[in-house]
């Protein structure tokens, strides 16, 4: 691009001498300046164009990274649930379902059963809170990387709109 508008350059210094004669000269430089303002406005948006692409090919990752986290949460949050209510149900079975005698080495394993359910039901809740708190933070981190990839395709979309005309152009 440098070579071409040294090329444009000396062309039209080589040009000066030449048409240093009449009124048609300074309407030229004009002409040519003005080719010359808009090719190197082409340039730049093109090469702001590029940049920009880069942005939004690394931030598209950051999107499907994002995504992929708020799933698995998502997941994890999910089975917990699932957990929580198959213990519940298993639970309440057990105390449904008990027709041993009150005392005896039965009833005191019966106990120590539905003792161990309700703690393993009690951890399942305290993982539940805390993946529902991560899920959360990753729908946080999924709209900020949405919305930062949102801000690229319009400025890419301004970038190319001021092309379009440049481009429409013989």
């Amino acid at each position: 691009m440098r070579k071409l508008v040294a090329f444009a350059c000396f062309a039209i210094l080589s040009a000066v001498p030449c048409l240093a004669q009449g009124g048609e000269t300074d309407s030229l430089l004009q002409t040519i300046l003005a080719e010359m303002r808009g090719m190197h406005n082409d340039v730049r948006l093109s090469a702001t164009s590029q940049i920009l692409l880069t942005e939004l090919q690394l931030q598209q990752s950051a999107v499907d990274k994002a995504t992929q986290r708020r799933d698995e949460m998502q997941n994890q949050v999910t089975q917990l649930q699932a957990n929580q209510k198959n213990m519940a149900t298993q639970l309440a079975n057990l105390e449904a379902n008990s027709t041993t005698p009150a005392d005896g080495p039965q009833a005191k394993q019966m106990q120590q059963f539905k003792d161990n359910i309700k703690a393993q039901s009690a951890a399942l809740k305290t993982q539940e809170d805390q993946r529902s708190s991560d899920l959360l933070d990753a729908e946080g981190s999924l709209r900020k990387a949405q919305d930062s990839l949102a801000d690229i395709q319009d400025q890419l979309n301004t970038i190319v709109k001021k092309l379009q005309p440049a481009a429409g152009q013989p």
